[in-house]
């Protein structure tokens, strides 16, 4: 029988690591409406006050307990954030009873000045529609002074710290363009997916800039084997200009 139900355990760590999913969320259920599955998951603490931070002042960084106060083994099977701009990552999936393990938090400040309200929900396999823990992370972003001038690079209203981003094309790599809008209207830019490098994915972080807000071009580049080289631009739409003022350059390999 201790075989048995040794196997299963295997199988449930193999299934959790194997179908984990990490998913930001911009939009998520308000607190009032979160019920979560049972009390045997907690957050220790519930909550997280980072204090007063500047947006440019960089990736604020923590962590916090998660504590399984049951007497079941629980498998974590997703953790969302209610926005984009913050990152939770789990050290482990598997928790015994009376086990508790060490949740890392990222928070991106830059583009999100004023108080700042998010939460992070971890499901188990207690429930796949409601969560088992709940952490709300609170603190106040001070907005930066205007710094047009390091942003030499125009798109139309777009104004870019850089032009091109680089990689070597052998691993995965990330890389980010800082970016400011210009103007006096909000601005919604995409990237045209036909011109896109295999491989390659471009998002805006965030998605919209108000005037005058910064933000990032991410740009995300997956192998596709060895010796891949190649110079590409790509367009950049919703700036109403015509595609060839509006490029960026990718570098892949040499």
């Amino acid at each position: 029988m201790k075989r048995i139900l040794l196997a299963v355990a295997l199988c449930a760590v193999h299934f959790a690591s194997a179908q984990i999913r990490i998913i930001p969320q911009d939009v998520v259920r308000k607190a009032a409406d979160i019920e979560v599955a049972d009390n045997s998951l907690q957050f220790c603490p519930s909550s997280v006050d980072f204090g007063t931070i500047d947006e440019m002042s960089g990736v604020w960084q923590g962590g916090v307990k998660l504590r399984n106060l049951g007497a079941d083994t629980l498998v974590v099977t997703q953790v969302k954030t209610t926005c984009g701009c913050l990152k939770a990552e789990p050290a482990k999936r598997l928790l015994a009873p009376k086990e508790e393990l060490r949740v890392e938090l990222k928070y991106y400040p830059r583009g999100h000045a004023g108080r700042v309200k998010q939460r992070v929900l971890v499901y188990t396999n207690r429930s796949s529609e409601k969560p088992s823990a709940v952490l709300n992370l609170t603190g106040m972003v001070t907005a930066s002074q205007d710094r047009s001038d390091d942003y030499p690079y125009t798109r139309g209203v777009l104004r870019l710290r850089q032009e091109q981003v680089s990689f070597n094309g052998r691993e995965r790599q990330v890389q980010r363009i800082a970016c400011m809008n210009g103007g006096s209207t909000l601005l919604k830019p995409t990237v045209d997916g036909h011109f896109l490098p295999k491989g390659v994915r471009v998002k805006f972080e965030p998605a919209q800039l108000a005037p005058k807000q910064e933000g990032d071009i991410v740009v995300e580049y997956l192998p596709q084997g060895e010796g891949v080289e190649l110079k590409r631009s790509v367009y950049i739409n919703g700036l109403g200009i015509a595609p060839r003022e509006s490029a960026i350059e990718i570098v892949i390999g040499k």
